[in-house]
Parts: C-alpha cells; sequence; structure tokens
C-alpha cells in the first residue's frame, strides 16, 4: 500500500479529457496510488474503464482504489476500496473483501476519528486541511487537527483537501502517509508536470526532515 502521491479522480476535470491518458501521464509524473471516484456514470460504464485502470496500474506498478463501489473494486480485483460515513459500514465491507483488499476510510474530525480507531480498516483519509473548491460541502479541519490526529492513531493517515505542493512541507511535517490530491493535479493542463511538482515537493521535504534529524 503506497499512498504516498494519492491521485483521486472527479467528474468535474474529465469533461474533454481521455481518462486512461491522462491518469498513465500523472502515473508518469509520480502517482503512486489512483482512487477512482465518479458519481455521474452508469455501473457499466465504471466497471469497463475500470478493467483498463486495472491493467494500466498493474503496468505501472501503482495501486487502484476504487470509491463507495465494493461491488466494482471486487469485479476488478483492485488493490483496494474506499468508504464514508454513508457507504457499507467498514466491518461490511471487510466481510464482502476479505483479504483481497484494503480499506480506506473518510474522518472529518478528532471526534470521528475516535469513534473509527476500532474499525478493520487499513487507511485513514483526513481533511479537508485547506480550503478546497473540489468538494461542496466539505468540513475544513485544518493543519493543527491533521497533527494531532497523527498523533491520536495507530493507523496511516492520509491527509486530503486542498493540498497543493507548496503546502506539502507543512503537511508532511505532521507525519501522514500520504497526500490525497486532485485539482492539484487535474487542475492543470500538463497533469505530468503537475504530478512531477508533487513528488519533488515531497522529495525535498523528506531530504529536509532527515536532515533536521
Amino acid at each position: 500500500m503506497n499512498l504516498s502521491i494519492y491521485l483521486v479522480t472527479d467528474d468535474r476535470y474529465f469533461q474533454d479529457r481521455d481518462l486512461v491518458d491522462t491518469i498513465e501521464k500523472a502515473i508518469q509524473g509520480g502517482v503512486t496510488a489512483v482512487q477512482y471516484r465518479f458519481k455521474n456514470k452508469s455501473t457499466r460504464q465504471m466497471y469497463e474503464e475500470l478493467l483498463v485502470l486495472r491493467e494500466l496500474t498493474k503496468r505501472y506498478g501503482v495501486d487502484l482504489v476504487v470509491n463507495d463501489r465494493v461491488d466494482l473494486a471486487l469485479a476488478v480485483e483492485a488493490d483496494g476500496v474506499h468508504v464514508g460515513e454513508t457507504d457499507l459500514p467498514p466491518d461490511v465491507v471487510r466481510k464482502l473483501v476479505g483479504d483481497k483488499m484494503y480499506i480506506g476510510y473518510s474522518v472529518n474530525s478528532l471526534e470521528k476519528l475516535r469513534e473509527v480507531e476500532h474499525l478493520p480498516i487499513d487507511y485513514i483519509g483526513f481533511g479537508s486541511v485547506y480550503e478546497t473548491t473540489t468538494k461542496e460541502n466539505y468540513k475544513l479541519v485544518g493543519i493543527e487537527a491533521l497533527k494531532q490526529a497523527v498523533k491520536m492513531t495507530s493507523k496511516p493517515v492520509i491527509a486530503i483537501g486542498g493540498i497543493t505542493h507548496y503546502r506539502v512541507p507543512e503537511v508532511l511535517a505532521t507525519g501522514v502517509k500520504g497526500i490525497a490530491v486532485v485539482s492539484a493535479i487535474l487542475g492543470f493542463e500538463d497533469v505530468k508536470k503537475a504530478a512531477e511538482s508533487l513528488l519533488q515537493a515531497c522529495r525535498q521535504a523528506m531530504r529536509q526532515k532527515l536532515f533536521m534529524g
């Protein structure tokens, strides 16, 4: 499970773009995991796209995670499935997927984090760390809460929400295991270059961390 640069897809960024070509370029730029998340497509269309993405991600040694849809994740043998409060409960998901894949769970407060610590999940998506235009009804948690979240749980925390390449040092300094992004890559015409900028920022931040001891 390598979620260090975790790209999450979004309908609005694929209006005039080829899905597979865009994802491939982002992977070439340094993305380590892709979460397939679309709200306005038919199940058949999502299944067919996921089959192609499964082949692509395998070729590059990158993880494929399916948002919400446990059935689709199982159908294409994804590496992981990501669920939230309004989806199937994680213990039910675990019964369905067994040990075939890992489970991610979204949390937007420290109170919620305490409640989910015992659940059979493998990582926690925590945010929104900063203000974001990607989600309409999001809850801003802030960088201080992110720092606390990392200390509170033994599970890997993935930061999400408004993360850009220049915010990477601040985010990684909290001890998170990865950053989940949408517009920081998909908001640019050259997605490969945008992913490379994030990768560079991550490497620089890690070097700085090692240097500081």
